[in-house]
């Protein structure tokens, strides 16, 4: 693995250059309507498409690399199923405003219509893709992840391919979801959710946490992200995370936005109740510098309110598992994607 200064922002200029050389062959053959057909359909529909370059795209794998190893990535899958419920809520509750402190990628996302007008329909997009790809036995060959993963690929080129050419992009940034803004989003997924995990009172071993950072690491060689942007410990993972928060993570306008809106989806989504101890909790999941960035105020009364009932319960955590973890996860996914296709 490569952190340091000059590397990365070598990686700034890097996007996916076989998915963005397809988008700009799918535009100039005027065939995006085609892709847009592509992107509604499921994973097993677009095995039965008629060949074409879209679809040899998406079906496609690429080798595997000479560290892969099929029990590790089997165990990290098997972490997640034995913890989807938690995770899952750590993926909102963490990793998402976690990518939004994060300037200039935060640009990206702020500037994406999708992301910013409709926060409930990404968070569910972004659950879908942690599904398909570590739901154990989905990366397996003649499975289905390396279909969603490749549909991300190409969605993140049309995102590079439009954004660039809006006049509000300023390439002072970088390139939209550049390499080193993916390796920042592939670590807010693993090894920051490994971090709730802690702050949750679950208890991994070393080994466990490595191998949930090597499924991960999997999924992030899939994505097409330079290996060298891929750590293979939890000891690399925290030295990248770091490097980048240095880089990158400060207090901007497009952060606090992107945090309003949704935790105006959260508060719209949950019981009266609980939605006023949302912010609070994001709170005591980032820590207070990062929580300052997105714009997350200080609240004496409902900030020790939300510390002490999630320390109340990381003492369960830390006696019991939740039974049907990934069964409890599914369910509430399967209805919060009725919403959002209804």
């Amino acid at each position: 693995m490569i952190a340091n200064k000059k590397f990365l922002d070598k990686q700034r200029l890097v996007g996916d250059r076989e998915a963005d050389l397809l988008i700009a062959k799918t535009f100039d053959s005027n065939q995006q309507g085609r892709l847009y057909e592509l992107f509604k359909l499921d994973e097993v529909a677009i095995e039965l498409q008629p060949e074409s370059d879209l679809k040899i795209f998406l079906i496609s794998q690429k080798p595997q690399p000479i560290w892969f190893n099929q029990k590790r990535l089997k165990k990290g899958q098997q972490l997640f199923k034995q913890y989807a419920l938690e995770m899952m809520v750590l993926l909102g509750a963490m990793s998402l405003p976690y990518c939004y402190a994060a300037s200039p990628g935060n640009k990206a996302l702020y500037l994406s219509d999708k992301m910013r007008n409709a926060p409930g329909k990404r968070l569910m997009d972004t659950a879908s893709f942690v599904i398909a790809v570590l739901t154990p036995g989905t990366l397996e060959d003649g499975e289905t992840g390396h279909i969603h993963i490749n549909k991300v690929r190409l969605i993140h080129a049309l995102s590079r391919y439009y954004l660039q050419k809006q006049p509000s992009w300023n390439m002072d940034w970088g390139l939209p979801i550049n390499q080193e803004d993916m390796a920042g989003t592939n670590l807010a997924f693993s090894y920051v959710i490994l971090l709730g995990m802690q702050q949750s009172g679950y208890i991994l071993s070393q080994r466990e946490k490595d191998d949930f950072l090597f499924a991960w690491r999997y999924i992030g060689y899939q994505m097409n992200i330079d290996e060298k942007l891929l750590p293979s410990s939890f000891q690399e993972a925290r030295q990248l995370a770091n490097t980048i928060k240095t880089r990158n993570f400060k207090k901007t306008e497009e952060g606090i936005i992107l945090t309003t809106e949704l935790l105006g989806y959260y508060k719209a989504s949950v019981p009266p109740e609980q939605a006023d101890l949302v912010p609070s909790q994001i709170r005591y999941y980032l820590g207070e510098e990062v929580a300052e960035y997105i714009g997350l105020p200080i609240d004496p009364i409902r900030d020790r309110l939300a510390a002490t009932i999630s320390t109340f319960k990381s003492l369960q955590s830390m006696l019991s598992v939740q039974p049907n973890s990934y069964q409890k996860m599914f369910s509430q996914h399967m209805r919060l994607k009725k919403r959002f296709t209804a």
